[in-house]
């Protein structure tokens, strides 16, 4: 029988001992998967003071035929001026019913051209340049640029919601498969009630079947100026000056909050 020189007995027992450590690292870190919803756009128009709460119902399709849905609800307000204040809330199952934790504290100053995100676990404000226009004009119906799908819009006529008049109107817009990658055209079906006076959407509807069912209510609308010391950042953060510009009401900042693997507390 042959023997094992000495250096061989060694590296044998080194991956022996290696294999039975019950803390070793068998891969690198996963980030995990961060999802975000984008809530009503709440533009910089003057002269339509308001604070309200935004109530959000989240249905998520899961991968086995079941349902998962989630909320959250927060506070938003807009000044004479047309600074904005926004809460961002993660999601739980209750979430409409009691506070979900902060995620972070946007305020928008139109006059100063600047956007603040104030994230508490943090204690840090990104100031960055914020251009965005106080009204936006939709994509016509028909056709979308270069052949990946189709909009069609109808009237759903006018309803009062929280004492405040609204439009309704129903989007659809059909995605070709070749433009998804998928076996078969999408349809994205979107419900809005909108108000011309405060220029946001009082309800949104909207499903989509890569992400789900998505319900956004105003409620408690109060038109009268808001208190100006909402519109403060916290006092006792760190400031940080950015120069990713936040001039798309569409971006990032105008999301509505987070939703992980794990609901959050």
């Amino acid at each position: 029988m042959k023997r094992l020189s000495t250096a061989a007995l060694g590296l044998v027992a080194t991956c022996t001992v290696w294999s039975q450590q019950p803390n070793a690292p068998l891969h690198a870190p996963d980030g995990g998967v961060v999802q975000r919803i984008q809530s009503i756009s709440i533009l910089p128009q003057a002269n339509a003071p308001f604070s309200a709460t935004v109530t959000t119902e989240w249905t998520k399709l899961l991968p086995d035929g079941t349902k998962q849905t989630l909320w959250n609800h927060r506070t938003v307000a807009r000044d004479s001026s047309g600074r904005i204040f926004e809460e961002r809330r993660f999601f739980t199952p209750d979430g409409d019913k009691v506070a979900t934790q902060l995620s972070e504290l946007d305020f928008t100053d139109p006059g100063r051209h600047e956007i603040a995100v104030c994230r508490p676990q943090q204690r840090t404000c990104y100031v960055s340049p914020y251009n965005s226009p106080q009204t936006v004009n939709l994509p016509p119906s028909g056709p979308l640029p270069n052949g990946r799908g189709s909009v069609t819009r109808e009237e759903l006529g006018r309803k009062t919601i929280d004492g405040v008049e609204a439009i309704g109107s129903r989007e659809i817009t059909t995605l070709k498969a070749t433009a998804l990658g998928s076996e078969k055209d999408e349809p994205t079906i979107k419900e809005f009630w909108y108000s011309s006076r405060l220029g946001i959407n009082l309800e949104t509807k909207r499903f989509d079947p890569r992400s789900g069912v998505q319900n956004f209510t105003v409620s408690s609308i109060n038109q009268a100026e808001p208190n100006p010391s909402l519109f403060e950042p916290p006092t006792g953060y760190r400031t940080v000056q950015t120069d990713a510009a936040a001039s798309n009401p569409a971006r990032g900042f105008v999301m509505e909050g987070y939703a992980r693997n794990q609901p959050q507390p």
